[in-house]
């Protein structure tokens, strides 16, 4: 059987995308303006190593399909050129905020570190949407800051979990898998599919079958390897990952 989530096999998953449905960006969505009965988005989170997400983005706009690409400000993970090209290429670029996380659940500071880190992306991209990092390390949900303020006094139309309506159908690949096994935050329960996805060749049928009206496909480009060796790279990273989070699980 072919190695899954390559760079190739990302490919084919783009084609298959682009035969079927018509494809929006999460703004596109969240303006709800006369939504076609049937589309796809796809979207991508970009925790580390964004020059994988060049990849995805180039391959992404020859199918013809405009995806949703969230940062976040951290590190080597926040590269302004690359957002540049990758808006440039018609996709959406949006902001993965952690900013609960980081102020240790102070709502007041977190919310201070949100509107400065938002004015550093909007210096660099049109932003008008969110989505949350999940990171499985830290006892903080981000989403729980939106309990006591309100994204849209900032100018942003939608948060790519809680803004997401019944009607889409919601897949990811957190944890190397579509299953949702090793997945610890990046959930939405009521938009998750009930059928159980082993593999990116089960999506891809899933896909071909037309049996979803408006599937909602996230991935993470630094998951998607480019060659034997950075794949093999990557499935070490992503084994020794979702131990760690096992054992989180069972101390918590």
């Amino acid at each position: 059987m072919p190695l899954d989530f390559t760079l190739a096999k990302f490919r084919r998953l783009c084609t298959c995308v682009a035969q079927h449905y018509p494809t929006l960006t999460l703004a596109e969505y969240f303006q709800g303006k006369d939504l076609p009965a049937r589309f796809a988005m796809m979207r991508h989170d970009i925790d580390r190593k964004p020059d994988n997400a060049l990849f995805t983005a180039r391959v992404e706009a020859e199918a013809g399909i405009r995806a949703t690409y969230y940062f976040r400000r951290y590190g080597s993970a926040f590269r302004p050129g690359i957002m540049r090209e990758i808006e440039g290429m018609g996709h959406e670029v949006g902001y993965h905020y952690e900013v609960f996380g980081k102020a240790k659940g102070d709502h007041e500071r977190a919310i201070r570190m949100f509107e400065h880190e938002l004015e550093e992306f909007r210096k660099i991209c049109d932003v008008r949407t969110i989505s949350m990092h999940g990171n499985p390390l830290s006892k903080y949900d981000d989403r729980e800051l939106w309990k006591s303020h309100d994204f849209r006094d900032f100018g942003i139309i939608g948060e790519a979990y809680l803004s997401t309506g019944p009607d889409v159908k919601y897949y990811s690949d957190t944890g190397r898998n579509w299953n949702w096994k090793n997945n610890m935050r990046d959930l939405m329960p009521a938009n998750q599919d009930a059928n159980i996805l082993e593999s990116t060749d089960d999506l891809i049928e899933l896909i071909k079958s037309r049996k979803i009206n408006r599937p909602y496909i996230l991935t993470h480009p630094e998951r998607w390897g480019k060659n034997s060796v950075d794949w093999g790279i990557n499935y070490l990273n992503d084994l020794a990952f979702n131990v760690g989070k096992k054992v989180l699980v069972l101390i918590r």
